[in-house]
C-alpha cells in the first residue's frame, strides 16, 4: 500500500493498561484482516503479549473514487474513565465509550 502525501500521519495514542490488560488502537486494520484501516481497539495480555480480543469502535466507510488513505479515521485520544470504561475520541470528533468487561461500544455525549 503506497502512502499519500496528502494524509498527515495518524495521531500517536498511548495504550491504556487496566488489570494486566493493555488496550491499544489497531494501527492498520486492513493488514490485520479487518474491513477498514482505523477504528479498532485491541486488548492484549501484558504478561504474554497475546491478543485477547479486538472490537470495532466505529464505522469508517470510504467513498469510491476518492483517495483511500485521506478518508481513514484513527483514534485521536483514549482515556480511562472513573467507571472503568475507555473514552475514545477519533480524528473527526466522534466520541465513544468502550466497556472492556462487556466489549460493547456506545456513543459518548
Amino acid at each position: 500500500m503506497q502512502k499519500s502525501g496528502s494524509r498527515i500521519p495518524a495521531p500517536t495514542v498511548p495504550p491504556v493498561s487496566i488489570g494486566g490488560v493493555r488496550y491499544e488502537q489497531v494501527r492498520n486494520g486492513l493488514s490485520a484482516g479487518f474491513e477498514q484501516m482505523g477504528g479498532y481497539l485491541a486488548a492484549v495480555d501484558e504478561t504474554t503479549g497475546s491478543q485477547l480480543w479486538t472490537l470495532k469502535v466505529y464505522d469508517n466507510q470510504r467513498v469510491p473514487g476518492k483517495e483511500g488513505d485521506v478518508q481513514d479515521v484513527f483514534f485521536k485520544s483514549m482515556s480511562l474513565q472513573a467507571n472503568g470504561q475507555l473514552l475514545i475520541q477519533n480524528e473527526r470528533g466522534g466520541r465513544f465509550l468502550v466497556d472492556p468487561k462487556t466489549q460493547t461500544v456506545s456513543t459518548a455525549p
